[in-house]
């Protein structure tokens, strides 16, 4: 196998909120996007929750997980460190807006020879068959978040609930605050937040090995306003994920696009 990987932090931000994992020993490869956090809590070196769950994720998958434990159950297994790590905090977990959050999309080449895959979010995973058809393997749960959050709080409306109108939520913090109240529902969006819910949105499945002949995994902030997923697997096929991005970057520069942490892992089988 060759093994691209790209790993870069917004302009705006002072570290990546991004990870990737490389474990080669075991064959387990993610892509990992913590959430940007709505609330002000930074740890003793000054990181906060985006930082913190992404890289939980990405250290136990690198250090910690067992080569025979099932990718979902890791996944389930990551999900307790990030709470026990919210706890050690004394954050606030039955409140949304403190949980610390992030993404996912993992692939373990298996001894079978199956490659089995688990995700959360959007982190995405896209395939190559040997006979040329590019698939994506997973479902973007966080596409289209704000009309299904507007759609939500007018069925509340109706039930009686005391919800502002929709000009309250006009302002971005507060959308993004009533959004995290959609995390792990079925309405909602997925993502690994500590909560016992994450374990029944899990997206995971398996491909057999032999059929591939690449797979790319990549965080939002590596899709392009212009491109399918589809498409994007192409450019970065054709070319690598770090031209792939030095287009992109120049494409959101030139239109003033506001431009996200980026990560992204090609396999070439």
């Amino acid at each position: 196998m060759r093994v691209e990987s790209f790993l870069r932090r917004a302009p705006s931000k002072s570290v990546s909120e991004d990870a990737i994992v490389l474990n080669e020993k075991i064959n387990v490869y993610g892509v990992f996007d913590g959430a940007t956090p709505l609330t002000s809590f930074q740890d003793e070196q000054g990181m906060n929750g985006a930082y913190l769950a992404a890289n939980i994720f990405k250290d136990y998958f690198t250090t910690r997980y067992p080569e025979n434990l099932p990718l979902i159950e890791g996944v389930a297994v990551a999900n307790r460190l990030l709470k026990a790590h919210m706890e050690k905090y004394k954050i606030n977990q039955e409140k949304y807006v403190h949980l610390w959050s992030t993404c996912a999309a993992i692939i373990k080449f298996e001894k079978d020879g199956m490659v089995s895959f688990a995700q959360l979010g959007d982190c995405m995973i896209v395939a190559e068959y040997q006979n040329g058809m590019i698939k994506v393997l997973t479902r973007d749960t966080v596409k289209d978040i704000g009309y299904r959050a507007r759609v939500w709080r007018e069925e509340l409306r109706k039930q009686g609930v005391h919800i502002p109108d929709e000009e309250y939520f006009q302002d971005r913090k507060r959308q993004l605050c009533f959004n995290r109240t959609l995390a792990n529902k079925p309405f909602g969006y997925s993502v690994a937040n500590g909560s016992e819910e994450v374990a029944h949105f899990i997206q995971h499945g398996q491909v057999r090995g032999s059929e591939l002949k690449a797979i790319l995994l990549l965080s939002d902030g590596l899709f392009h306003p212009n491109f399918s997923l589809v498409e994007t697997f192409k450019k970065i096929r054709n070319a690598n994920v770090s031209d792939y991005v030095l287009d992109l970057e120049g494409h959101e520069i030139k239109n003033q696009l506001r431009s996200d942490d980026k990560a992204g892992i090609m396999i070439r089988i």
